[in-house]
């Protein structure tokens, strides 16, 4: 017998995820499938540090916004994401959305948590890449390595004594990576 996969609207999402047993959970709809986001101390402290880096450039370079983990950025009518950290140019969303970002964030951050694979961490690079967004950072605590897919289809893979840089999304942001596993 064949098993069908129920594929769910953004309606329908918004509609489960406003429901009184679902309001304090994190939920995504990746591909049309319903996905939790499972809480974890380490990835969500990371993912802090990264956002503090990135307020403070912005504090220096009023370009942009950042959101933390309940960001939430409509990809397509199948897909609505909350990267870790997710950075937006004022060019592109010169005022704050109501709710949702109805468009891809300029830079998304995901930091690997103990239940996500490496697989569906990358898989969800390539998809904020397919609808639009120009940098992704996946952090890996466990290795202490980021990697960095851009839209034009560089793939950089930075160790701890590597350093990131913003490019073209954050221009003159630089983070050496030990800063982001030395507990500073």
């Amino acid at each position: 017998m064949l098993v069908q996969e129920r594929k769910y609207t953004l309606d329908e999402f918004h509609a489960i995820s406003e429901l009184s047993e679902n309001r304090d959970r994190l939920l995504e709809l990746i591909n049309g499938e319903i996905v939790e986001k499972m809480a974890s101390f380490e990835p969500s402290e990371l993912a802090l540090l990264i956002a503090r880096f990135l307020l403070n450039y912005l504090d220096e370079n009023p370009i942009g916004r950042v959101s933390g983990a309940d960001g939430s950025y409509i990809l397509s009518p199948g897909n609505e994401v909350m990267p870790d950290v997710g950075y937006i140019s004022k060019l592109r969303m010169p005022d704050k959305p109501p709710r949702q970002v109805l468009m891809a964030p300029d830079l998304a951050v995901e930091v690997k948590s103990p239940t996500d694979s490496i697989r569906t961490v990358r898989e969800k690079a390539a998809l904020y890449l397919a609808h639009g967004t120009q940098m992704v950072w996946l952090v890996f605590p466990e290795t202490q390595r980021v990697e960095i897919y851009t839209a034009d289809g560089e793939i950089a893979d930075i160790g701890v004594n590597g350093v990131i840089d913003g490019g073209q999304v954050l221009p003159g942001f630089r983070l050496e990576v030990q800063r982001l596993f030395s507990g500073e």
